[in-house]
């Protein structure tokens, strides 16, 4: 008895429910540790695949990037050999229907394009014609827009430009010295090797206030090439950022046959006889040697004084009645209807030129704004060795001021002028102060020489300052004066101020460079 109830009480009691216990902890255990796993895996499946989804959308919009980067560069290159062409082309396309200059679409690598171009609505009535070029370039199934707006570019968008930098009367260099001044835009074509010739040496500030290009490879300095920053300020207003060389060559027009038609108001028919004519589609075409001179009445109408001998033809253009009247000696007056084309052509030389130009009309509000422009082109036969000779100052009745904006009212009050001719030339009687108020072009692609020049420069005294508001384009370069040690000793200093206005609204007829401005640029689509 004793051993078993010892036994009894060291044994333990082991009852159902115990055991059922420690199992079911167990089980739970188990249970959450596996509940733990599975939400670890799922978590991790979730971010792997949040992780994939993204990766799969940065790689479709890295595509979709790509490949819109890709068509529209294809639209790009389209656009642009669409500009080549238009410069390329003899004339500016006439009309306003839209052109396909490829004949549709065009390969390009994987990819097409295909192009329109629109001539302006407006084409009819603008200086400077316009056109939209609309360029769609398509690849791996994305398609991508383009549209640029370009202008003709007028040669009176320079101050300063010549085709070859030697003298049209000695054929030696002529040297922009420290006391000229030209400010505007200058551009040299570098024809026959020559440079840019600018003695710097006495130049308080910049000679050049405007970007200045060459068509060569250099500029040719005295008395050294400048080589600090300080030296080319003496040089170009900007510094050794003032100057570009390497630039693409710019033709001059091939006759000056445009403003020959548009005088006319025809391409046929030109009369023959001497004398002063005022077609109803044109504007003054004479026939033999003349002199004008320009006169504003008290109307503030534009007048041509036109005498050939003892023959004196008067021309008022009044632009408020948009009429023109004529009158030969005492004689009746004539009255044309229109104002004209703007354009005095004659098939001979001016011997004398000189007087005023009439404002513009403007309106009576303020600000005001330009009703009629009162812009004229004075052109004689260039590839016919016709000249024109100012005898005196050629003003416009209120000077434009370039310090301000081109819509300011004292840049829309003045008119504008442009000269074209073989040589226009400076007589030797035009006093000491002397100003021109235009855009002078001498010369054409297809004759030897043209310029702009003052008759007995080497001996003509005492000097002055030749002013010319506007622009100089010339064949060869034309001597104004002489110096020596950088100082002016016969003729004149050069003051040559840019007219902005030209840029925009040139002289009717006034050539164009063959380049055209982009106006605007602008991406259309992207599908």
């Amino acid at each position: 008895m004793g051993v078993l109830a010892n036994l009894r009480e060291s044994a333990p009691i082991r009852t159902p429910h115990a055991h059922c216990a420690r199992r079911y902890r167990s089980k739970r255990a188990k249970g959450t540790a596996l509940l733990a796993a599975l939400a670890t895996v799922f978590l991790v499946v979730l971010i792997g695949t949040a992780i994939l989804a993204n990766t799969l959308q940065g790689l479709h919009l890295a595509r979709h990037v790509r490949e819109g980067t890709l068509a529209f560069n294809v639209a790009e290159s389209g656009a642009e050999r669409a500009v080549r062409w238009l410069k390329d082309q003899p004339f500016p396309p006439p009309g306003t229907e839209a052109i396909d200059p490829f004949g549709g679409a065009q390969a390009m690598g994987d990819g097409t394009y295909s192009v329109t171009v629109t001539p302006d609505i407006g084409n009819g009535g603008f200086t400077l014609k316009k056109y939209k070029i609309v360029a769609s370039g398509s690849i791996y199934g994305r398609t991508e827009q383009v549209e640029l707006i370009l202008r003709q570019q007028s040669f009176g968008r320079y101050a300063y430009f010549t085709n070859r930098e030697v003298s049209s009367i000695g054929g030696g260099r002529i040297w922009f010295i420290s006391a000229d001044k030209i400010r505007g835009p200058a551009h040299s074509n570098n024809v026959g090797g020559s440079n840019f010739q600018i003695n710097w040496g006495a130049s308080p500030g910049p000679i050049f206030e405007d970007m200045v290009t060459g068509a060569g490879p250099r500029m040719d300095y005295a008395p050294t090439n400048p080589s600090t920053e300080p030296q080319f300020l003496q040089v170009y207003r900007t510094g050794s950022r003032g100057y570009q060389v390497g630039v693409d060559r710019i033709s001059l027009p091939s006759s000056s046959d445009v403003q020959k038609e548009a005088a006319w108001g025809g391409s046929s028919g030109f009369p023959g006889a001497t004398g002063v004519y005022v077609p109803v589609n044109g504007g003054i075409y004479v026939v033999g040697d003349s002199t004008v001179q320009l006169q504003v009445d008290g109307s503030g109408n534009q007048v041509f004084r036109i005498t050939q001998g003892v023959t004196i033809t008067t021309v008022t253009v009044d632009l408020a009645a948009n009429e023109r009247r004529v009158q030969v000696g005492l004689g009746p007056v004539t009255t044309v209807p229109g104002r004209g084309s703007g354009v005095l052509y004659s098939s001979n030389h001016i011997t004398s030129l000189s007087g005023t130009i009439a404002n513009n009309r403007l309106s009576a509000e303020s600000p005001p704004s330009i009703l009629t422009r009162s812009a004229y082109t004075i052109a004689t036969d260039v590839n016919g060795s016709r000249n024109i000779t100012i005898t005196g100052p050629v003003r416009y009745a209120s000077a434009p001021d370039a310090n301000l904006p081109i819509n300011d009212p004292v840049n829309l009050r003045p008119g504008t002028l442009g000269l074209i001719a073989r040589n226009v030339v400076l007589s030797s009687l035009c006093p000491t102060a002397m100003e021109v108020n235009a855009v002078v072009m001498a010369g054409s692609e297809t004759v030897a020489d043209g310029s702009f020049y003052v008759q007995n420069y080497n001996t003509k005294v005492p000097t002055g300052t030749l002013k010319l508001i506007g622009g100089l384009i010339q064949k060869d370069r034309g001597p104004v004066g002489t110096f020596s040690g950088g100082v002016i000793r016969t003729g004149y200093v050069k003051d040559y101020h840019y007219d902005p206005r030209l840029a925009d609204y040139p002289p009717p007829y006034f050539p164009t460079t063959g380049n055209y401005d982009r106006v605007s640029w602008r991406r259309l689509a992207d599908d």
